[in-house]
């Protein structure tokens, strides 16, 4: 028996999400050419930056210890030190020093927005650097801010040294003139703070200088490609989802099993070229005999001897893939009869070159001939294929399919015939379609869909047709259309073609 709904609800959701992404490739790949076009645009307006960088190391240089005389000592908080420091080397005062000494056109707050300072080993070592298009230019402010910010601190400490040395005179100018022993102390200290005036330095020296450096810091063109390809793909990806969601036309083979809640009991792959009209090759019946060798999984007894295609709505094919089928079957050694039930849009007798006026279905019901004496072979090389065409559609459009003799009718090709294929109408549009099946005990029931023109509220119209007559175990699914490209292992053709098992074959569509 064909798989329902149960086993169809067990395919991974996952298989179903690649195989989105495998129908919808083309949006994933447009969606990367658009971003890294965009990001190569943004690439070429974006002027070229370089970044120098120089160190300084700081060290402890406590003048407090000093004057008092004590051991400058670990520092209690080297980390709170260290983010000091970093802060201190990008200041206005050290920027206006720079701006001076190399005569800049800029303001400092300017020259600021192209420094920053940092302590990647959060340790002693200070890195200054600067981004600016030139690289030389980069690399000597980059030296010039470490020169200045060393000679700011020597300045600060001598000015730190002087007030001091100013707050002693005052002290000891304070002083009576009998207090020789705290003047004499004073005197002391001003002399320290004259020494340590002479010797005094910045609480930092220069660790490292900056080179103008060969290669540009921004923009990152490879890094930058990298993630716009990203980008693109992680969009292309939503975007091939989000249209597959809102699509009405259904395109996958697992798309169309999931929404009639069984398996295809066969595939018709897309043809290169059309022969006759979309006549059906020689060269192009494995599909169809694989569909042949399916009808028996539709009836527990294997016996299927009255078979009617149908569709949803027009142009899914099903003409096509009722010939197809009566086509394979008498080439394999059975008696077939085809009737065309389609009675108000018949093609078969153009399609096979066919007298149309030599009397059809429609004669067989309205004026009782016998439908064997309408019957005609259109392949003489196959006799054992017969064709019943609709017959006059004027009178058919009139009368419909609704005969006291109908069943009779089909009882007697059946007599006649080990399968007979009926080409009926779509079940949506009209109600034909709809007749036959209330009128006709029929063995099975092709529904044909066809990737790209099916939609999915077609899908729910035929689905819900179904239910209500109760058909189920006695309907298969032929999904048509689908395109496909695999070698030819077998040699059947050199059109490529697709069971469900994944063989390859060859057919054209209609």
């Amino acid at each position: 028996m064909p798989a329902k709904d149960s086993e169809v609800a067990e395919v991974p959701g996952l298989v179903r999400v690649l195989g989105v992404l495998r129908q919808r490739w083309w949006v994933i790949a447009l969606c990367m050419v658009v971003s890294l076009l965009v990001a190569l645009l943004y690439l070429a307006r974006k002027p070229n930056e370089y970044t120098a960088t120089a160190s300084l190391q700081f060290a402890n240089n406590s003048l407090t210890n000093q004057v008092a005389g004590v051991g400058g000592g670990q520092s209690v908080d080297p980390e709170g030190e260290n983010n000091t420091n970093v802060q201190l080397v990008t200041t206005t005062p050290v920027a206006e020093k720079v701006v001076n000494s190399l005569r800049l056109h800029i303001s400092p707050g300017e020259l600021l927005e192209k420094v920053s300072a940092s302590d990647p080993q959060n340790d002693s070592i200070i890195d200054v650097s600067v981004t600016d298009s030139s690289p030389t230019v980069a690399a000597a402010l980059a030296n010039a801010f470490t020169q200045q910010y060393v000679a700011y601190s020597q300045e600060q400490n001598e000015e730190q040294l002087v007030r001091g040395q100013q707050l002693i005179a005052q002290k000891a100018a304070q002083l009576p003139p009998s207090d020789t022993t705290d003047r004499a102390n004073l005197d002391a200290l001003s002399q320290k703070l004259l020494l340590l005036q002479a010797v005094a330095t910045a609480n930092a020296k220069v660790a490292d200088v900056a080179s103008p450096p060969e290669a540009p810091s921004s923009p990152k063109r490879k890094a930058t490609a990298i993630v716009a390809l990203v980008f693109g793909l992680l969009v292309g990806v939503g975007v091939a989802l989000l249209v597959n969601l809102l699509t009405r036309r259904v395109r996958g083979l697992e798309d169309f099993e999931d929404l009639y809640g069984m398996r295809a009991i066969a595939v018709v792959p897309t043809a290169p070229a059309r022969r006759r009209g979309g006549l059906v090759g020689a060269a192009d019946l494995e599909p169809f005999r694989i569909l042949q060798n399916g009808l028996s999984l539709l009836r527990p007894d294997g016996n299927v001897k009255l078979v009617l295609v149908t569709s949803a709505i027009p142009t899914e094919g099903k003409t096509t893939v009722a010939l197809g089928l009566a086509r394979a079957a008498a080439t394999s050694g059975s008696e077939v009869i085809l009737v065309e039930a389609d009675v108000r849009r018949p093609s078969l007798a153009q399609r096979l070159n066919l007298d149309a006026g030599a009397g059809g279905l429609t004669e067989a019901l309205v004026e009782h001939v016998d439908p064997l004496e309408l019957l005609s072979t259109p392949f003489p090389e196959l006799d054992r294929l017969r064709v019943l065409t609709a017959g006059a559609t004027g009178r058919a459009s009139q009368v419909g399919l609704r005969s006291s003799g109908l069943g009779e009718l089909f009882n007697s090709l059946a007599l006649h015939a080990d399968l007979v294929v009926i080409d009926s109408a779509p079940l949506l549009p009209v109600v034909d379609t709809r007749v036959l099946l209330d009128e006709l005990n029929v063995d099975a029931q092709l529904i044909i869909a066809r990737a790209g023109v099916t939609t999915r509220d077609a899908i729910r119209g035929t689905r819900a047709l179904l239910e209500q007559r109760r058909l189920h175990d006695s309907v298969g699914l032929v999904v048509n259309d689908i395109a496909v490209a695999l070698p030819d292992y077998y040699g059947t053709d050199d059109s490529a073609s697709v069971s469900p098992s994944g063989r390859k074959y060859s057919a054209p569509v209609g």
